[in-house]
């Protein structure tokens, strides 16, 4: 019997931990991505035209978890 109270205890425990990290969880802000890179915005910050290249360069792990799998 007092294993079984222990279990429930555990449980009710871990429930509560649950719901108290859903709550407080911070919350993101709207609108604090960077604006996506132009050629004016490029040429503004100072960037080569090589720099630019890189930065725009598109790796495929990116789009999805495991690419080579």
């Amino acid at each position: 019997m007092l294993l079984t109270r222990h279990n429930a205890l555990l449980r009710a425990l871990s429930t509560c931990a649950k719901i108290w990290q859903q709550r407080h969880k911070p919350k993101s802000i709207k609108g604090s991505a960077l604006p996506p890179m132009t050629p004016h915005i490029a040429r503004d910050i100072g960037l080569t035209p090589h720099e630019q290249e890189l930065m725009s360069h598109h790796w495929p792990s990116r789009d999805s978890r495991h690419p080579f799998l």
